[in-house]
């Protein structure tokens, strides 16, 4: 019975370790796709946005909070089963949350591989960033939303073209290992 209460006992407290490790005030950072720019053509790159900290705001005070810049003003869109969005630039640098529904992104004048193109489900992991603006894209991007269902969309451009502070982790679309456990 003691060696059954003594293992009860650390089981118990491993578990609060583990869970204290696992908390909203421990979550550094946020990594969003984006589609950024380079030499004139549009790429993918996993950006990360960092700070993290726990909200004061009544209602969802001691929550993950993250403020991701100001912002202009804010659409919503539903856009309709297999719906093929053609080559574009983003119109504003701008947030883009998939609430439901799949995006493809692609990049025109490309071979597709890992690096050059993303899926995008809509829900909690359905917010990437869209910075390819026609100023800095000669090309833009494709989407295309092969889903049967509507996807439904909210675009948030940044106030002034302000993107927040970032840092580049890597060429291509965030993985799910960068992005699971927000």
């Amino acid at each position: 019975m003691k060696m059954l209460t003594y293992l009860t006992i650390h089981l118990l407290g491993f578990i609060s370790l583990v869970a204290a490790q696992l908390n909203n005030i421990t979550t550094p950072s946020l990594n969003l796709t984006t589609i950024a720019t380079s030499n004139g053509s549009s790429v993918l790159e996993c950006w990360q946005f960092p700070g993290f900290a726990a909200s004061a705001t009544p209602g969802v005070s001691g929550a993950l909070n993250l403020f991701l810049g100001n912002t202009s003003n804010a659409s919503y869109t539903v856009i309709p089963a297999r719906f093929n969005g053609g080559v574009h630039t983003a119109p504003a640098a701008q947030l883009v949350f998939f609430a439901s529904g799949l995006a493809h992104i692609t990049l025109p004048n490309t071979t597709i591989t890992p690096t050059t193109e993303a899926w995008i489900q809509g829900g909690k992991y359905g917010l990437i960033l869209a910075a390819d603006t026609p100023n800095v894209s000669r090309y833009g991007h494709i989407t295309m939303y092969p889903s049967d269902a509507d996807t439904v969309a909210m675009q948030v451009p940044f106030a002034d073209g302000e993107v927040p502070d970032h840092e580049v982790l890597y060429a291509g679309p965030c993985g799910w290992a960068e992005m699971v456990g927000i």
